[in-house]
Parts: structure tokens; sequence; C-alpha cells
């Protein structure tokens, strides 16, 4: 079978996009013989333009970066990304046209309606359940109109959710409907590092993932715990007002910024961290728990969507309401106070990611959606 994945954003950007489209087409062609083509953005960084071509599975799954190269944000490339998959969707013979998060879904769409090819639309979070923190500027009302008619409105084949927290709104507008949840690469988290006296945080530095209520938190409680520093990984938006913050609070020299990692660097600060916290104020189903959860490291996170449904409290993680620094310090007090317990959430939460989110697991979900779905088009 040959699948077109389409897919918004690439690296540099980080996120839990990227890895969710990477990590399954690997799996459906290592599994099942497929070749994946996987369109995406031509994106620029720092002066820097990624536009080659990726191969992983041996070359049966490529990347393609679809020029003009622009910064992520930038209007006209945003823009452009709507028409750029367009010619190889149209001209390629493709069974299957698998779009991705929000933009994707017009050439998804676009594909289904003037080819043969079936087509499938995953929702891996949506601000129409829970549009609080996400989008700051003064286009969010537009976006979310948008995102309405691409999410809800537009036919597709079949529709898959990360999350159960979707599963109503979308009920509502398509028939075939499914929840898929992410996947970790288990064997990535296998690797031997000693315990730290580190709080770690690692994701997007957005709004929605409210990283100011982490440092806000740890502030209250940083001179019961001269050892433990806080350590934030990745890059984002609020990357300057988060060290600006630190800085305010006179806690810089604890709170260590070490921006965009490697990825085979990743699985390290997970099993070095003594607690790994998450305090977002919603999500799809954040591909940072399930890494925690295979790292082994004890998760703290906010009772949200697209979280809750994932945490048993005090069985695999602790859960703290969004937007509480105060209710979060004290969690990460008990945390750190209470080892043998919190190690008990990471050892719980570690057995329940090996029996039921693996990427091989996900990819024969999904196979079967195709090939149900390819045998009635």
């Amino acid at each position: 079978m040959r699948i077109a994945m389409i897919q918004d954003d690439w690296w540099p950007r980080t996120g839990g996009g990227p890895v969710h489209v990477k990590e399954l087409s690997i799996a459906l062609a290592e599994q099942f013989g497929h070749t994946v083509d996987i369109y995406t953005r031509a994106l620029e960084k720092d002066g820097e333009r990624y536009t080659d071509v990726e191969t992983f599975a041996d070359g049966a799954v490529r990347v393609h970066r679809l020029k003009p190269s622009a910064e992520y944000w930038n209007p006209f490339g945003r823009v452009s990304s709507l028409a750029t998959p367009l010619p190889h969707l149209l001209t390629e013979k493709f069974d299957v046209v698998h779009g991705h998060t929000f933009l994707p879904a017009v050439p998804t769409r676009t594909a289904g309606a003037l080819t043969d090819a079936a087509t499938v639309f995953t929702v891996h979070g949506t601000a129409l359940t829970s549009g609080v923190g996400r989008d700051e500027s003064i286009f969010a009302g537009v976006k979310r109109r948008l995102e309405r008619q691409f999410v809800l409105n537009f036919d597709y084949d079949h529709v898959i959710s990360v999350n159960t927290e979707h599963l109503d709104l979308l009920g509502a507008h398509h028939d075939r409907l499914s929840c898929v949840p992410n996947g970790v690469d288990l064997e990535r988290f296998d690797v031997d590092v000693d315990r730290r006296d580190e709080i770690l945080f690692l994701g997007r530095l957005a709004p929605k993932k409210r990283v100011s209520d982490l440092i806000d938190a740890f502030d209250r409680i940083a001179d019961e715990i001269p050892e433990t520093d806080l350590v934030i990984v990745g890059t984002g938006p609020k990357s300057k007002e988060l060290k600006a913050q630190a800085t305010q609070l006179g806690i810089d020299d604890r709170v260590n910024f070490e921006g965009r990692v490697s990825d085979e660097a990743i699985p390290r600060y997970y099993r070095r961290a003594r607690l790994f916290v998450l305090p977002s104020v919603w999500e799809g189903h954040p591909l940072t728990l399930l890494e925690a959860w295979a790292g082994e490291a004890p998760v703290i996170t906010s009772d949200v969507e697209g979280i809750a449904e994932f945490v048993d409290h005090e069985e695999t993680g602790y859960l703290v309401p969004p937007e509480s620094p105060d209710e979060l310090a004290a969690a990460i007090r008990y945390g750190l106070e209470n080892t043998s317990e919190s190690e008990q959430w990471a050892a719980n939460a570690s057995e329940l990611v090996h029996e039921e989110y693996s990427w091989e697991g996900v990819a024969e979900r999904t196979n079967r959606i195709y090939e149900r779905i390819t045998n009635e088009t």
C-alpha cells in the first residue's frame, strides 16, 4: 500500500506532531511493507534552511520538504502549505492520504475529492474543545473558525482522535471515527543514567504549556530544596519571557534553559530527572507524557483534557489543577519528599506504557483502518 502523510511542521520545529508522523510511518513500513511519503514544509530557522529529503526504514519512508522555505509562523509559508502538496497528491497514485493536525486538512480533503485515494485525518488536539491558553494572537478567532471548517465540516473516509475527549465533538460530524493514541519508541529509552536532583520540563515553550506556572511554583519551594534545579528543555515563543521571569524572581542560577537538544539526548533527560512536570492547560495526547513514562520519571501534570484520561492519580502520576502554582508547588514538594511513592508511580507507568503504547500497536490499529477504508472505496 502506498501512503501519503501530510504534516504541517517538521524539524527544527519541535513538537509531538513530527514525532508521531515519523514513528507511525516507520512502523507502517517495517510491519506491513507500506511505502510512505511524508509531505511537509521547508522551514527556515536562525538563517538556516531545511530543504533536504530524508529517508527512513531503508528508504521506504521519505520526507519531502516542500518550498518555499520560511519561518514556521510566516503567513506566506503557512498559506502556501495548503497547496504545495497537491501536485504530488494529484499526479502520484496513493492508496491513502493521511493528514495530521490543522492546515493539512485542505490538501487531504482536496486529494479525496480529486483522486481515488481514501482519506484519513488525525486530530492531535483542537481549540474547539478547549481553546484556553492556546493562541494569544489577534487572529485567534479567524483561526478558530477555519479550524471548525477543516476539522468538523470536511468529509474524510475516517477520522482519528488521539484521545477520547474529542470523540463527542467529532462524532457529531463524522460517522467513521476511532481513537488511536500516540505511541513511544520504548527501546530508545533503554539507557543507563543516574538520577540527579532535577525537576524536568521538556516540550514547546508555548502559551498552552504554562511553563510560567512551573517557574512560579519552583520559586515558592526553591529555598526548601537547595540541591534541586529546574531544567527546561525546548524552544518556543515564550522562551525570552520565561528567562526574564526566572531572572526577575532571582532564581536564574537554579533554572537551566537547555534550548533544543538532539533526539539522542532526550531519553537521558528523562532518565536522570527526579520529577517530570507538565503544567499544560490542555493537550491532545502529549508524547512527552509517554516519554517520561518510558524513561521511568515520576510525572506531575495538569488535570485537564488530553492528560487526565491517561493518568491515574497517585498510580501512574500526580494530577493538579491547571494554572495553580501553589498546588503545583505542593505537588512537587510531595513528590520529592515521598520518593518511594513517586518512584512507584513511575514503575506503574512504565509497565502501562510497555503494555499499551508501543508504536507497533499504534501502527497495527492504523493499518486496520487503512485496510477497511481502501476496501470500501
